[in-house]
């Protein structure tokens, strides 16, 4: 493929994505609205679970399970960079994640959370909160790595209060969410 017709093929993906006044427009699957068969809850606004068809007073008294996520902690790692040349220290971000009295750990690296912003504004045209600029020197700095470490959290709280994004299969591979938890937000049961 020469680079004009890359170019091209942008372009045309960018219409796509844009409506006649040139603003964004969401990219939807049907997949993404598939609940199951089953119209028992359905996710709020602040990415809550609502109960709809539960008689039970003390059910409805009990409050909406709701996504929560916080900061863990970081470890810096070597890999391989360049071909597999040239050593490469970076940093692992973790992060435990949590709906209800399921609980769960996971660790990203910064280039994880592009790929996931990446995917997520190609299918839905709904950034999230922004990601911190990407650097290339200076990572080791613990200021730094502390304030990438806030706004990654901001991040995966955003796309944790988005029902359309928790129903989407790539931010539950990302946040690694469980079969339970999976079945649960999707209507299929499960406490």
């Amino acid at each position: 493929m020469s680079d004009g017709e890359e170019v091209t093929g942008k372009k045309e993906k960018a219409k796509l994505q844009r409506n006649p006044d040139g603003e964004a427009v969401a990219q939807f699957r049907d997949q993404d609205f598939d609940f199951g068969g089953k119209k028992k809850q359905m996710m709020g606004s602040e990415g809550q679970i609502i109960m709809l068809d539960d008689d039970d007073a003390e059910a409805a008294a009990t409050p909406p399970k709701q996504f929560k996520a916080s900061i863990s902690g970081t470890q810096q790692k070597t890999g391989k960079w360049f071909m597999a040349m040239l050593d490469n220290e970076y940093t692992v971000f973790e992060f435990k994640i949590a709906i209800g009295d399921k609980k769960w750990n996971i660790g990203k690296r910064f280039s994880d959370f592009d790929k996931l912003d990446n995917r997520l504004n190609d299918k839905f045209g709904l950034p999230p909160v922004g990601l911190p600029p990407k650097q290339w020197f200076g990572l080791e700095d613990a200021e730094l790595i502390q304030m990438r470490h806030k706004v990654l959290l901001a991040y995966i709280q955003d796309c944790l209060k988005r029902p359309v994004l928790i129903h989407s299969r790539d931010l539950q591979d990302f946040v690694e969410m469980p079969e339970e938890v999976v079945k649960m937000v999707s209507g299929g049961g499960g406490t």
